[in-house]
């Protein structure tokens, strides 16, 4: 796998399709965004594929805990984009080994990532359901 181009967001910068944001500070430091915000770091991929790649690789990371141990800082934690760039390096060369693989393993993670979306909707149509069935009896008029 070909390295990608690692560096911190900027807002004046412009923003390409294939980007992938990840938040550098906090607890949730390594976690994929899919818009930007002042404490991320982009991943500049050239494709959708490449994109897809680079997000699940570092989802899967930060579910993992992995950043966590590269943490620095007392009070907010944050992680160095030297680091940042050595692990995503790193890793994307370990799951590059058996690509087909991971590539399997990526069409399922967006398969069960639409499911989660959907039943997250279901539930808000069914709480939403419930909240009327109750709301009728105290503002009913009679």
């Amino acid at each position: 796998m070909q390295s990608v181009k690692i560096y911190s967001f900027n807002p004046k910068n412009q923003i390409n399709e294939f980007d992938v944001f990840v938040l550098c500070k906090g607890l949730n430091s390594g976690k994929p965004l899919e818009k930007p915000c002042p404490n991320s770091f982009v991943v500049a991929c050239k494709n959708q594929e490449e994109k897809d790649f680079y997000t699940t690789l570092l989802f899967g990371l930060w579910k993992i805990k992995h950043f966590y141990p590269y943490h620095t800082g007392s009070v907010i934690p944050f992680i160095r984009i030297s680091d940042f760039k050595q692990v995503v390096k790193e890793q994307a060369n370990r799951v590059s080994i058996k690509p087909q693989d991971f590539i399997e393993d990526v069409h399922k993670f967006k398969l069960i990532e639409r499911k989660q979306k959907q039943i997250y909707e279901q539930m808000a149509l069914l709480n939403d359901v419930k909240r009327a069935l109750i709301y009728r009896h105290f503002h009913s008029k009679r």
